[in-house]
């Protein structure tokens, strides 16, 4: 039986990120142009409608103008999800009016969610206290220290605890748009629209904000070019001695800056870098673990099995099941040739074009 129409009231004020808006946004109208392409729904089934306190035209952080309606008083079950965007306001310098509506309307929705800062205004409004949540790496910390009951957890991409949901910084608002689909209509269709938007992955909730490339990236001095290497040379001898002879510094020294600049050990990054680079290789490539294992430097298959269970929680095996590129090949057709087998056809005449996605209505 089809499900009943959803509709998202998507907060915004003066100030706030465009992307915190457009990317969840882009997200849920994928997902129901996907339900009524594959013959599941026979209209769209999420709306997502743009509230502000006062109604009319919001300004976004990047000078774009956003048309909102009013946000009104809610009825049970009027709304389904009410989700903050972040931007440069957080629970001290934000309309008192909107912390004010989301005590009095929270608990009329099936859930609550933030993108990016505005899990401040969540947590201003007494959303979060005692629940595990998280935020923009960058302000993590300040969400700790003024919310003291919360359990800030600044390394994941996004937090789902009990039906509060909050994301880490701006496009980490599409992973927990993602999961949310996925709980509405299966992990199919979440993958259906990941592949839609051109998300590289759908990246699971715990997994870090951060990868061993993307942060090398944003050390600079002797160390940003030793870990640049460690990640372009992962079969090379990468015991800490020896990266400590590249740098032309003393172990003692070299241990001290590491950490310093990486918040880590040597044998800790080298890992998380192999793993980063494994788990390329099992999303896009067909090789057998063995092959996998040696190309992104492990001593062994079982090295690296072992690796990925202590860190990610699953086997090579089964993170490539899940996440690897012909099993989303392979439920993309699935549950388009379940509901409708024209359409699988029509894809490979003319693969992208049917899955393109338009723009909402907003």
């Amino acid at each position: 039986m089809q499900s009943q129409p959803k509709r998202i009231a998507m907060l915004l004020f003066d100030g706030c990120d465009l992307l915190d808006f457009a990317g969840p946004t882009a997200a849920f109208h994928s997902a129901a142009r996907q339900l009524v392409r594959t013959a599941q729904a026979s209209e769209l089934l999420y709306a997502v409608e743009p509230l502000s306190i006062d109604g009319g035209p919001v300004r976004t952080l990047q000078d774009v103008v956003v048309e909102t309606a009013r946000a009104p008083e809610l009825s049970i079950g009027e709304f389904d999800t009410i989700m903050v965007t972040g931007g440069l306001i957080d629970h001290r310098n934000c309309d008192p009016r909107l912390l004010a509506w989301l005590k009095r309307n929270h608990g009329k929705v099936r859930r609550v969610a933030s993108v990016c800062c505005g899990a401040f205004i969540l947590a201003g409004a007494g959303l979060l206290g005692g629940r595990r949540a998280t935020t923009h790496w960058e302000d993590s910390t300040h969400l700790q220290q003024s919310f003291a009951d919360i359990d800030v957890r600044p390394d994941s991409i996004y937090v789902q605890d009990d039906n509060v949901w909050t994301s880490a910084g701006i496009t980490s608002g599409i992973d927990m748009v993602l999961a949310m689909i996925e709980e509405d209509h299966g992990h199919a269709l979440a993958l259906l629209v990941a592949r839609n938007l051109v998300v590289f992955i759908k990246r699971p909730g715990g997994q870090s904000q951060f990868s061993a490339p993307l942060q090398s990236q944003s050390i600079e001095g002797p160390l940003g070019s030793i870990l640049g290497w460690i990640a372009d040379n992962p079969r090379e001898d990468l015991r800490t001695d020896r990266l400590a002879e590249r740098a032309n510094m003393s172990l003692r020294n070299f241990f001290r800056a590491f950490e310093a600049a990486t918040g880590t050990s040597p044998a800790d990054w080298v890992e998380m870098a192999r793993m980063e680079i494994a788990k390329r290789f099992l999303e896009q490539g067909s090789e057998k673990a063995e092959q996998v294992a040696y190309k992104a430097g492990f001593s062994s298959c079982d090295q690296m099995r072992k690796v990925f269970s202590r860190r990610i929680g699953v086997s090579p095996t089964q993170y490539r099941a899940r996440f690897g590129r012909r099993h989303a090949d392979g439920e993309s057709a699935a549950i388009a040739s379940l509901h409708n087998p024209h359409i699988r056809a029509a894809e490979e005449l003319a693969p992208g074009r049917n899955g393109r996605t338009g723009s909402a209505t907003i």
